[in-house]
């Protein structure tokens, strides 16, 4: 099944109607969002790849085509033009991996305007789902003190792509690693995972399970302790460690996924050291997202792993960005959407970002900073390899090191200004005053 028809019928049907009537203009449309959540300071840009291999390999094929035939809805005309339909047009982005604010283009498409009409809603789609959980992931590292993150998320993820895509942006964004097996085929990140408490419930006893684990898998010895009581658990972990000690294999770690995690942490750390297991990692999951894993950290409790699940796979406190991809220009003419409470800036745009502030300015207007708008594909052409996901996951961590740490504060509402250039103000107002005199004639 190809990804061409993941789009909204009106995509369709605008661009049939578009082309009826004539217009083949070029039109840019750029991706932002006027306002962020109400619990973020910024968001992590992300999906840049997805929307790539979506525009490179566009394409309707026999069964699409077919599927559209028997809509009766499009004339043949229509059809035979999508039999040959290819992606002809520039695509402009930042960085995969890059923190923004609001009013910041971080895509633009130029194309015939049937043409950028279409992939709106696909580009909305693949961008919206990776933005969101980067942006979530990035607020736990950012209070993750240089402790290890990992996705444990998928199975609450809403559906099997997102559970691909929540492995790839929390990796992104700071996390080291995934209890996902695809993604991990996929995207090369690494794989973690134990036991379930199915599997010790299923021996007679504690320490019968963990000497069949540890018998299976001596090399990756990490014991799941609070099936039933968790001090006498960890109690048995490092009674069965002793024996595996003997064997020549060291116990790397013990999880905890329930009760009061600070006071059973400090617990196990004590009980561990004592008898020499000062190396044994505490690894910690349920339940947890930044809020969770800063109150954790800030009381004092030794955790080194944090297993991180439904809150960061589904972004809970925040479930949705409020993306928009706008029309900013049609045939060399600015223009813009007027709507009260909507307010977008015309033209096309770059973004240059700058120590303390990011300036918005009309494309090719010139500005202190650093360019964050690159070509990706001219006249339909790939023009950049993109960066692996190991490089974009290390742009992510240059960038956000760099960031205001008011910007990262996970409590406090802060707001990175983001100037809009005299230039481009002028623009506003010009093509502002041109559409009301347009509409009162």
């Amino acid at each position: 099944m190809t990804e061409t028809l993941l789009t909204d019928l009106y995509e369709l049907t605008m661009m049939c109607a578009y082309i009826d009537n004539g217009k083949k203009e070029i039109a840019s449309f750029e991706l932002f969002t006027r306002v962020l959540p109400e619990r973020r300071n910024y968001l992590v840009y992300a999906g840049l790849q997805d929307v790539v291999d979506y525009l490179e390999n566009f394409s309707f094929s026999k069964d699409d085509i077919d599927y559209l035939y028997s809509l009766n809805l499009f004339p043949d005309w229509f059809l035979d033009f999508l039999k040959e339909f290819r992606f002809t047009g520039n695509l402009y982005s930042m960085d995969e991996g890059t923190p923004f604010f609001p009013h910041e283009p971080v895509l633009r498409v130029e194309a015939p305007i049937y043409e950028a009409q279409l992939f709106e809603t696909a580009i909305l789609n693949m961008t919206h789902i990776s933005t969101l959980i980067a942006s979530k992931a990035a607020r736990v590292y950012s209070v993750s003190r240089g402790k290890v993150l990992s996705d444990f998320s998928l199975r609450r993820t809403h559906g099997k792509d997102a559970g691909i895509k929540v492995a790839r942006s929390t990796y992104i964004a700071g996390f080291s690693s995934t209890s996902n097996v695809l993604a991990g085929k996929i995207y090369g990140i690494p794989v973690v995972g134990t036991v379930a408490h199915s599997f010790i419930m299923s021996f007679k006893t504690e320490e019968e399970a963990f000497r069949a684990y540890l018998k299976t898998f001596p090399d990756r010895s990490i014991l799941l302790v609070d099936t039933y009581d968790t001090v006498k658990g960890i109690e048995k972990a490092i009674e069965v460690a002793l024996e595996l000690k003997e064997k020549g294999y060291t116990l790397r770690g013990i999880r905890l996924d329930s009760g009061n995690i600070l006071e059973l942490s400090k617990l196990a750390r004590k009980i561990l050291d004592k008898h020499g297991f000062r190396e044994t990692k505490i690894i910690v999951s349920g339940g947890l997202d930044e809020y969770k894993v800063d109150e954790l950290l800030s009381r004092g409790a030794p955790i080194d792993i944090f297993g991180i699940g439904t809150k960061v796979g589904t972004s809970s406190d925040s479930p949705y960005v409020d993306f928009v991809y706008k029309l900013v220009e049609l045939d060399g003419k600015p223009v813009m959407k007027t709507s009260s409470g909507k307010k977008m800036y015309p033209g096309k745009k770059q973004v240059y970002r700058l120590e303390s502030f990011d300036r918005v300015t009309v494309w090719g207007e010139k500005s202190e900073g650093r360019p964050l708008l690159k070509p990706i594909f001219l006249s339909g052409k790939r023009v950049v390899e993109l960066p692996s996901l190991e490089r974009v996951r290390e742009h992510f961590l240059s960038e956000f090191e760099k960031l205001d740490d008011s910007v990262k504060d996970i409590y406090k509402k802060f707001t990175r200004p983001v100037e809009i250039s005299e230039r481009l103000n002028q623009l506003y107002e010009e093509t502002y005053r041109e559409i009301e005199e347009q509409e009162w004639k």
